[in-house]
């Protein structure tokens, strides 16, 4: 981590970067609240399961859902940043 902090990296890119980062965490964040809330209400108002079995319902998926994932979309966007970017941001040694 000491490579942060050694110059190499300019610190305006690395405010872009941490603030690039905290958004996208920011939309995930918003967006699995709206899918989880149409998935419930739905489940919910067609008499599938009580409101309180929908929200464990979902709690447990949802979970499942991130434990399972293999990461591909994240690594998709890791590999459509410039070399340069990444070059600069490897610890020299």
């Amino acid at each position: 981590m000491s490579f942060l902090f050694d110059g190499s990296v300019s610190a305006g890119l690395l405010v872009f970067v941490v603030a690039g980062v905290l958004l996208a965490l920011a939309f995930e964040a918003v967006n699995g609240f709206h899918d989880t809330a149409n998935a419930v209400a739905t489940v919910i108002y067609t008499h599938s399961l009580t409101p309180q079995q929908a929200v464990v319902w979902s709690g447990i998926w949802n979970f499942l859902g991130v434990m399972a994932s293999s990461g591909a979309v994240a690594f998709s966007i890791v590999a459509l940043l410039p070399i340069e970017l990444s070059a600069s941001a490897s610890p020299t040694r």
